[in-house]
């Protein structure tokens, strides 16, 4: 068993070496300043506006309160991803209004609540977006401290290096690592070019003589409980944060509960929403909206069917089969972009196939057609797929399609992707499109099935009027 002392073992130069020299900035207190500023911002506009606010210096008085609720949630003192800050942001918007109609009742300069509510909106949008900024420059390498950590994993031989592959594939870069401990015994090392100390009695030093701010477990069942308590006890004394990694692949948005009776700290997973009434309405909404699209673009479609047959000999559609919900095969309609012998030269082409796993793809395809390849880079050719929508075979939003030939080479975890409709737009699109890895396809259509929502797939419907317009990946 690990004991865990008070006394600091020796701590390798390779460990001081990544300690950082320049003072990190507070995180709670630049954003406590940048909610002040759109607080004031908020109040002021609204004083401008024609006939709309409750003028005067008493208006101000919202900015102490903005603050204090803001505070109220712990998003100065706790650690977050952006989501979880504009979830704080937005109970502290629920909560106020009450409170500052209250204090300016008290204060005799009564305000009406569609002016409170406005303010509160205003300040929440412009406080969310100044953490939008600080999360980019944490991207570009900006140490914030509090947004961005410099961290120490502890865990075992075993499950650090799964660990450390994870933080590596993070795209927020939220974490670096300075610091391993490895539970047991052993002599320092090198773990994936992080300096590795033996025992988790080396964390507190570790973390203190690299700069870390934050320590993140990897819990074992071979390491003792009482073991991993004594070092939170040390981590808490020394002011170093917590994070424990559950060993999920996915993070399940909104679905993760806490479980903390009986002294049996469980994460709870609730049941996806694919599995509840609100899939049923997105179904329905589906076709309508498809059926009714159908109707408006009629015309539309009618000319872009003329331009194909005009362009090149053959049939204005193309047909092809694909895999549907369930492993259901459907005909799936598009416009035509390609030669009609495109099938049959694909075993000369091979060597000149851009994509991982499965998928075929070639950025300058010689099989495509001049309109074929105008109809690609507007994504107008895949506007026959809202037949296939109305039919319910597939959804306005969901995974790709996928050819049959690529269900037959999917590993197990890949088929979970075919438990909801396939979609004519999805992550995928909205995230690159053809230019995106097998890899990272996949792994968007699988946390689309596991997150999805009514409200992301209509995020996902807005983001697609941008990536269509941009063109990137289209080909």
């Amino acid at each position: 068993m690990t004991v865990l002392s008070a006394r600091s073992p020796a701590v390798p130069a390779a460990v001081r070496s990544r300690a950082g020299t320049a003072a990190p900035h507070r995180a709670g207190r630049m954003l406590a300043a940048a909610d002040a500023v759109a607080a004031a911002l908020a109040v002021l506009a609204a004083g401008l506006t024609p006939g709309g606010a409750d003028r005067g210096a008493v208006a101000l008085l919202f900015v102490p309160l903005w603050l204090a609720a803001v505070s109220a949630t712990g998003e100065y003192r706790l650690p977050g991803h952006l989501l979880a800050r504009g979830r704080r942001l937005a109970v502290a918007g629920l909560v106020l209004p009450t409170a500052a109609m209250i204090t300016a009742e008290l204060a005799g300069r009564p305000l009406t609540a569609h002016g409170v509510s406005s303010v509160c909106l205003a300040s929440a949008g412009l406080g969310m977006a100044a953490r939008v900024a600080a999360a980019r420059a944490a991207r570009r390498g900006v140490w914030l401290s509090g947004v961005t950590h410099r961290v120490v994993v502890a865990g075992t031989a075993g499950a650090l290096p799964g660990l450390l592959d994870r933080l590596r594939e993070t795209r927020t870069r939220r974490f670096a690592v300075v610091g391993a401990c490895v539970a047991g015994g052993g002599a320092p090392g090198i773990l994936a070019g992080i300096p590795v100390l033996p025992g988790l009695a080396a964390c507190v030093p570790a973390a203190r003589v690299s700069g870390a701010d934050a320590v993140i477990l990897a819990p074992d069942p071979t390491i003792p409980a009482r073991d991993l308590q004594r070092l939170c006890w040390c981590l808490e004394d020394a002011g170093v944060a917590i994070f424990v990694w559950t060993g999920l692949l996915t993070s399940p948005a909104g679905r993760t509960r806490l479980d903390l009776g009986e002294q049996l700290p469980l994460l709870h997973l609730d049941a996806p929403r694919r599995l509840g009434p609100s899939h049923v309405v997105k179904h329905v909404v589906d076709r309508v909206v498809a059926a009714v699209t159908l109707l408006v673009l009629a015309p539309l479609l009618i000319a872009l069917a003329v331009a194909v047959r005009l362009d090149s000999p053959g049939p204005a559609l193309f047909r092809q089969t694909r895999v549907g919900r369930d492993d259901a095969r459907f005909t799936m309609w598009k416009f035509r972009t390609m030669a009609c012998d495109a099938a049959s030269v694909v075993p000369d082409l091979l060597d000149l196939n851009e994509a991982s796993g499965p998928l075929f793809k070639i950025r300058d395809d010689p099989r495509v057609t001049r309109v074929g390849r105008w109809l690609r880079r507007t994504s107008l050719d895949e506007l026959p797929q809202l037949v296939n929508v109305v039919l319910g075979q597939m959804s306005l939003v969901g995974p790709r399609p996928a050819l049959p030939s690529e269900v037959e080479a999917y590993l197990p975890e890949v088929r979970h992707r075919l438990v909801v409709r396939p979609g004519m737009t999805g992550l995928w699109q909205v995230s690159g499109r053809s230019d995106l890895s097998w890899e990272e396809a996949v792994r968007l259509d699988q946390q689309y099935v596991d997150n999805w929502s009514l409200l992301l797939d209509l995020r996902i419907l807005l983001r697609t009027a941008g990536a269509v317009l941009g063109g990137r990946g289209a080909y």
